[in-house]
């Protein structure tokens, strides 16, 4: 897919993560994730990212391919596990968590376009779905238009929470509501 293409997705399934209360609703945490979703494409100095970064984008094309390490699930859940182990679960509601949500998204949409080396650096065998779109095609635009719809729709439906959960920016609800009406002034 284009980079257009992951921002767009990236974007969205990131907001719709806010929506659901699964990350923080902050805007450095959209930066983040719209970062993300253009990161496994620093393997190529013709992608938006590596045209900016040409020196590593070369190191990386030349040492692991376009498509391999960098857009590896295993390499993906390493760095959840890090994140984890670092920052604990917390950190994955954060910022880092909607960067990886963004790598995630950019691996997921890249499948029906020639495929990934998922299980990189164990297999160079590539995963790919059926059926091939072409990058940059009409059949790109075949695919975009409905995954956003489904995004789309997953976020607008998004206001009501799953039942039991609860948010964990609930504490910050009590001040939406009339502070002042309790307070008294003497005369």
């Amino acid at each position: 897919m284009t980079g257009r293409s992951h921002l767009l997705i990236g974007g969205f399934a990131v907001l719709c993560a806010m929506r659901w209360h699964m990350l923080s609703p902050e805007p450095f945490s959209v930066c983040t994730g719209l970062l993300g979703s253009l990161l496994p494409d620093l393997d190529t100095e013709r992608s938006m990212l590596g045209s900016r970064l040409k020196f590593l984008s070369r190191f990386l094309a030349k040492t692991f391919g376009h498509r391999g390490l960098t857009h590896s699930g295993l390499m993906l859940l390493l760095g959840m596990a890090a994140v984890d182990a670092f920052a604990g679960s917390e950190g994955l509601r954060g910022p880092w968590g909607a960067l990886l949500l963004g790598v995630a998204t950019h691996i997921a949409a890249d499948l029906p376009t020639g495929g990934c080396q998922f299980l990189a650096p164990l297999s160079r065998s590539r995963v790919s779905l059926w059926p091939y779109v072409r990058t940059g095609g009409i059949g790109e635009i075949m695919l975009l238009v409905p995954i956003l719809c489904l995004l789309g729709w997953a976020g607008f439906s998004g206001n009501r929470p799953v039942k039991g959960h609860v948010s964990p920016f609930a504490h910050h609800s009590r001040l939406r509501g009339h502070v002042l009406k309790d307070i008294s002034f003497s005369s």
